[in-house]
């Protein structure tokens, strides 16, 4: 609860009148704020009231732990520079008599002209400090006392007390003045919440010098909330948050934050922020940091005559895409169809999951008329996308001919937009495939499956699991050619799910899928693959389809291959 009275002091001008602002009546794990303005620089007297350990933690560096072992504090926070000026410590406060943890600071601090913020938390203390030792909460509190909420037993009697302001300000005063300060940035992602990935962007038409401010999580040389700065075009990392280039943001030790000025090219950049399960702006598992409404990332212009006309919306080119196919989650196969007039250049922009050679998430195309591929995300063609190494890019491009295409996309079972279990790529939202027409606009588009020139299917067997033994038969009226297309497992010149055609009238065995006329079919090597034409005579012929124990449809033991949804066998008749 926030009071607010008003001195004048007699005999002096208009400008002599002061205010006192009080905070008090604290909710527990909640931080509550107001602010003051102060016309020149002059001393102000505080009056606060907390609760704290006996002495600084200097021993214990867990990422819970607050140095300053303050658990019910207050401290004050330059609007502009927003940077702490003022905080409760042990150090400057005094144990108050009779009470357990009660501590208070009662002084005068000089402060120069500007608008400033007061903030207080309260939240239950994760260690105590003990003669130099460390205990846990748990066991501490069976020690001193059985009530485990002792620690916040005089909690009525916590409050800050500020006298000597020109003007107070309530928390919705401060939240206009936050605002304010934001609107002056080029780009911000701000009071973010657990579990986030959000990105932003912005262009300029001439270069500039900005400042970048961060506030996050980490600890142990690792990041849990944190950002970073690409260059939209080039993909290359202006910036990102480094555990070891930070510095301690207040609170829990695991609060970290970043402030530095770069230098921007003219161009296109993308802000990303990403935030884990716990401790953000919105619930604090520990005490939060002295800037809490920034938890995020911001970039502003250094000088104060910057030229806003430099700085543009940022378009985000994949709205001009010709086909995306992004955001991907676990265990996904998505397709799209396009359609070639004439020969175009074609760029393509595929993110995914390898490691040691091999793919686990990527993309691929195939001409509809043979089924061949024309092109796919090899781990050799690729680069590291940013965060974890297994992130790879293909950024190239590539000539289409005439003709219809299936644009392929799949991923395995972990590691995609929808979970990561390492950390994300530089641009997470473009996990998938994306294309850009760079010819004659009017030489590609987009179709529906329902588009493309309908094949005549004279037998198919796909999507065969384990241990199956699948026939189906077709007649031919006349000789005719007939495409087979057929996915199987195959090591060392023996075949282990494969294919074969007999004539029933005969009982020949007209075509089978033997190793050695087999190509590789993309992930693990024993996926073979045959795409062959042959002619029959007119007959009554049968499709069979075998598999063994393992490796099969959805039940992989190895990399799958490229087109897993036709592992199996697909009899097309030639027209």
């Amino acid at each position: 609860m926030i009071f607010i009275t008003l001195a004048v002091l007699i005999g002096k001008p208009a400008l002599a009148q002061h205010e006192t602002l009080e905070l008090r009546d604290f909710l527990v794990d909640e931080i509550s704020y107001a602010g003051f303005i102060l016309n020149e620089e002059r001393p102000i007297h505080i009056e606060a009231v907390g609760a704290g350990g006996k002495k600084k933690i200097t021993k214990n560096k867990s990422f819970q732990v607050d140095p300053n072992n303050m658990f019910a504090y207050a401290w004050i926070l330059n609007s502009e520079t927003r940077e702490m000026v003022w905080r409760m410590t042990i150090d400057n406060t005094q144990k108050i008599p009779g009470s357990k943890f009660n501590r208070k600071f009662d002084g005068d601090v000089t402060l120069p002209a500007g608008t400033y913020e007061v903030y207080f938390s309260a939240f239950v203390p994760s260690f105590f400090n003990i003669d130099g030792g460390f205990i846990s909460l748990k066991l501490l509190l069976k020690v001193l006392f059985e009530d485990p909420k002792g620690w916040d037993k005089d909690a009525e009697k916590w409050m800050v007390r500020i006298t000597g302001v020109n003007e107070t300000l309530d928390k919705f005063d401060v939240k206009k003045i936050q605002d304010s300060w934001i609107d002056r940035t080029v780009a911000h992602l701000i009071r973010q919440k657990d579990n986030r990935l959000e990105h932003t962007g912005f262009s300029l038409k001439q270069p500039a010098k900005l400042l970048i401010y961060a506030v996050g999580e980490g600890a142990y040389g690792k990041m849990y909330d944190y950002g970073w700065i690409i260059n939209a075009r080039t993909h290359e990392r202006i910036w990102m948050m480094e555990e070891n280039e930070t510095e301690y943001a207040g609170g829990a030790n695991k609060n970290r934050f970043f402030k530095t000025t770069l230098n921007f090219k003219a161009g296109d950049y993308l802000v990303y922020y990403k935030t884990d399960d716990s401790h953000s702006y919105e619930k604090w598992n520990a005490n939060p940091p002295y800037d809490p409404v920034f938890w995020g990332i911001v970039v502003k212009p250094v000088s104060r005559d910057f030229d806003w006309k430099n700085v543009e919306k940022y378009v985000d080119e994949s709205q001009n895409a010709l086909i995306s196919i992004n955001r991907v989650g676990d265990y996904a196969y998505t397709e799209a169809f396009i359609k070639v007039l004439k020969p175009t250049p074609i760029r393509i922009f595929a993110l995914g999951e390898g490691r040691n050679g091999d793919m686990y998430d990527y993309g691929w195309i195939s001409r509809v008329s043979d089924g061949k591929v024309v092109w796919k995300m090899n781990y050799d063609e690729t680069r590291h996308a940013g965060g974890s190494s297994k992130n790879r890019l293909f950024d190239g491009v590539i000539t289409l001919q005439p003709g219809a295409y299936i644009i392929h996309y799949q991923t395995d079972d972990s590691h995609s937009y929808e979970e990561w279990n390492a950390r994300p790529p530089q641009q997470p939202e473009m996990w998938g495939i994306t294309l850009y027409n760079l010819g004659d606009k009017e030489a590609v588009r987009k179709i529906d499956q329902q588009e493309l020139k309908p094949k005549k299917v004279l037998a198919q067997l796909v999507q065969v699991g384990d241990d199956e033994y699948l026939r189906k038969d077709f007649y031919l009226s006349k000789t005719s050619s007939i495409r087979i297309y057929c996915l199987g497992e195959g090591e060392w010149d023996e075949m282990y799910d494969y294919g074969w055609i007999k004539d029933v009238s005969t009982g020949q065995v007209v075509w089978k899928m033997r190793f050695k006329n087999t190509v590789h079919a993309g992930g693990a090597n024993k996926n073979r693959m045959v795409n062959t034409i042959i002619s029959l005579p007119a007959g009554h012929y049968r499709v069979y389809y075998r598999s063994d124990g393992s490796h099969s449809y959805r039940r992989w033991n190895a990399s799958p291959p490229y087109d897993e949804r036709n592992w199996g066998i697909s009899v097309y008749l030639v027209e």
